[in-house]
C-alpha cells in the first residue's frame, strides 16, 4: 500500500513539473534558417524566438564578423533579420545575452549557391534547401506580419513599400540595375508557387516556388525574343533551355542587363579556357586580341567583352558571332 501510494507521489510531482515549463518559451531559439541550409539568394532571413525573462538582447554574427544586435521587448516573441550571405558556406552565431551574461548560444550553416561559379554551384551533401513560406513558419510571422499577397496581377504599387512582400524582402532590389516585375513589387508573375522539370523537389513545399526552367515565364513578356530567336539556328546553351536566370539575376544587379557578374566574368565562369592566351587571333603585333579592359568601339560608352563579339542568345553564325562574315564581324570595330 505504501508503495503504491509512493509511486502516485511521483508521479504528481513529474507531471506537475512538466505543467509548469510546459507554456515556457525557450530562452533562445533559431527558427529560421534550419541547420545546413542551402540558399539562391545572397540574403537570409533569420527568425529568432526569444523569452524576455531569459534574455534581454540577442546578437547575430558573421563569419565576416558582421554583428546585429535585437533588442528583446516583453510583448513579443519572435524576432527577424536579413542576414547577407557571401558564395559558399557561411557560418553564423546568435547568442541570447542577460545583462550581459551568455544565456544560450546557437549556430547556422548556411550555404549560398551560385548558378554561375562551379565551385558553388553544388553544395556538399550535409545541406538542404530553405523552404520558408508554409503554413507552419507563416503562422509565426503574421503576430507582426500581413502574410497574405496585396498584389494585383500587373499593376504596380503606387507606393512599394505598400507591398506584403516589401518590408522582409527589400534588399533583394537593392542593386543598381532593377528588373521591372522586382522593382514594382509584382512578385507572384514569377513566384508563382510551379515547378518545373528542373525543380520537381520543390513541389508542394513552399506557397512562391519559381518553374525552373523560367523561359515561359520571361517569354510572357519578352514575346519579340521568342519570336526572333526561334529563326536564328545558333542557341546559346542558357537560353535554349529556358534557364534565363542562369546569367540573370531575375530581382536587382550591380551589372547592366541584370546579369549575375559583368558579362566577361560571367562568360569566363564557364568558358574558363578563353580566360588566359591567345584569343581569337593574334594582331600584327603578335599579341592576343583583348577580350577586356579596354573600351568597346561598338557600343558607346562600353568596356569591351565576350558580347562585342558573341551574341549571349543566338545567331545565324557558328559560336554565335555577331556577324556571319569575318569582315563584319572586325568591321563592327575597326570602321576604317
Amino acid at each position: 500500500m505504501k508503495s503504491c501510494t509512493y509511486k502516485k507521489i511521483i508521479l504528481f510531482i513529474t507531471l506537475f513539473s512538466l505543467s509548469l515549463f510546459a507554456g515556457q518559451t525557450a530562452a533562445l531559439k533559431v527558427v529560421n534558417p534550419s541547420q545546413a541550409s542551402i540558399s539562391e539568394e545572397n540574403i537570409v532571413s533569420f527568425v529568432v524566438e526569444a523569452d524576455s525573462a531569459s534574455v534581454d538582447s540577442v546578437v547575430i554574427t558573421t563569419d565576416t564578423n558582421e554583428a546585429f544586435n535585437i533588442e528583446i521587448n516583453p510583448k513579443r516573441s519572435h524576432y527577424c533579420k536579413s542576414i547577407n550571405l557571401h558564395f559558399g558556406q557561411n557560418s553564423i552565431k546568435v547568442v541570447g545575452y542577460k545583462k550581459n551574461a551568455v544565456v544560450k548560444e546557437e549556430s547556422r550553416d548556411v550555404f549560398l549557391t551560385s548558378k554561375v561559379d562551379k565551385e558553388y554551384r553544388y553544395p556538399p551533401q550535409k545541406y538542404n534547401k530553405i523552404y520558408f513560406h508554409n503554413e507552419e513558419n507563416e503562422k509565426i510571422c503574421a503576430s507582426c506580419h500581413d502574410m497574405k499577397v496585396n498584389e494585383v496581377q500587373g499593376i504596380a504599387f503606387e507606393d512599394i513599400t505598400k507591398s506584403n512582400c516589401y518590408g522582409c524582402h527589400k534588399n533583394v532590389t537593392k542593386e543598381k540595375h532593377g528588373h521591372a516585375p522586382a522593382v514594382n513589387w509584382l512578385c507572384t508573375s514569377c513566384h508563382n508557387g510551379k515547378v518545373g522539370i528542373y525543380n520537381q523537389t520543390d513541389k508542394d513545399k513552399t506557397k512562391y516556388s519559381v518553374p525552373d526552367p523560367i523561359g515561359e515565364i520571361c517569354f510572357s513578356c519578352h514575346k519579340k525574343n521568342k519570336e526572333e530567336w526561334s529563326k536564328k539556328q545558333f542557341h546559346h546553351e542558357p537560353a535554349d533551355s529556358g534557364r534565363c536566370n542562369k546569367c540573370h539575376n531575375s530581382h536587382s544587379s550591380q551589372s547592366e542587363f541584370y546579369l549575375r557578374k559583368s558579362a566577361w566574368e560571367l562568360c569566363t565562369g564557364c568558358h574558363k579556357d578563353k580566360i588566359e592566351g591567345m584569343h581569337v587571333v593574334k594582331t600584327f603585333g603578335q599579341k592576343p586580341h583583348p577580350t577586356y579592359g579596354v573600351k568597346d568601339p561598338s557600343r558607346a560608352g562600353k568596356e569591351l567583352s565576350c558580347i562585342s563579339c558573341h551574341n549571349p542568345h543566338v545567331s545565324n553564325a557558328p559560336s554565335l558571332l555577331q556577324s556571319s562574315t569575318v569582315f563584319g564581324l572586325c568591321s563592327r570595330c575597326h570602321k576604317k
